[in-house]
């Protein structure tokens, strides 16, 4: 009698192409979703769509296509009655004031002057928080 192999698990190796990986996920990226769910789905293991995730780059909860935030510049100068830095003989520092809205919908409010190395570790701190 001649050998037989019994597979039972995923030994298989199968070619997905991009844009089937992007659309799965895209599925396990919406709310209420779990990877293990949309694995399941598609025959696959969790790991996998992990593996994807950091390959492409995507968050759970990101869109898979690149956004910009809106902005807007407002002009604050304080009219000239308020300029003491002839009356003290103190340079005046920038007034502006920065909004930032973050992925998470946490605001970071900072006045203009503020140092970049700092604002980039506030930054992603309170987008992790």
């Amino acid at each position: 009698m001649g050998r037989m192999e019994i597979i039972t698990g995923r030994e298989r190796r199968r070619r997905w192409p991009d844009d089937e990986k992007l659309r799965i996920l895209e599925e396990a990226a919406q709310p209420g979703t779990s990877a293990a769910a949309v694995a399941r789905r598609h025959d696959l293991l969790p790991q996998q769509i992990y593996t994807w995730r950091r390959r492409f780059r995507v968050s759970p909860s990101s869109d898979l296509a690149p956004s910009f935030l809106p902005v807007t510049v407002v002009d604050e100068t304080p009219p000239p009655s308020c300029d003491l830095s002839h009356a003290t003989g103190r340079t005046a520092r920038p007034s502006g004031r920065i909004e930032i809205v973050c992925r998470n919908g946490r605001v970071v409010k900072i006045s203009a002057g503020f140092d970049v190395e700092r604002l980039g570790a506030l930054i992603r701190a309170v987008e992790t928080a």
